[in-house]
C-alpha cells in the first residue's frame, strides 16, 4: 500500500535547510577553486575572493581592481580566466556525482 503524506511546516523547514546546506557547500567549494584558480603575483586577488549568499543562490565575488584583466586571460598562469574554469569544475563534479559528501564536492 502506498501512502502519501501531505507536507507540513516541519518537513518544509527541513526540506530547506537541506537545500540551503547544499548551496552552501556549493558556494564554499566554488570559492575555494576560484582562489585557487587565481594566479599569483602578490596574493592580493586571491586573497580578496568572497563568497555570499543572495535571493537566489550565493555569489563569488573579487574586489581588486585588476580582476577583470585576470578573467580576460591577461595573466600566463591563468590564460582561460579564473570563473570560467572554476564553473566548469565545479558543474562537472555535481553532474558526476549528483551529490557532496562532507561539506566537499565527491568525486
Amino acid at each position: 500500500m502506498l501512502r502519501i503524506r501531505r507536507a507540513n511546516k516541519a518537513n518544509i523547514a527541513d526540506l530547506t535547510k537541506a537545500v540551503e546546506a547544499v548551496f552552501s557547500r556549493i558556494a564554499q567549494n566554488t570559492l575555494t577553486i576560484a582562489k585557487q584558480n587565481t594566479p599569483i603575483r602578490s596574493g592580493r586577488a586571491r586573497k580578496s575572493w568572497t563568497e555570499k549568499p543572495t535571493k537566489t543562490g550565493f555569489e563569488v565575488q573579487n574586489s581588486v581592481p585588476y580582476i577583470e584583466q585576470l578573467e580576460k586571460g591577461r595573466s600566463k598562469q591563468a590564460p582561460q580566466g579564473i570563473l570560467k574554469p572554476t564553473t566548469r569544475l565545479v558543474s562537472r563534479k555535481i553532474s558526476q556525482t549528483g551529490r557532496l559528501q562532507s561539506g566537499r564536492l565527491s568525486r
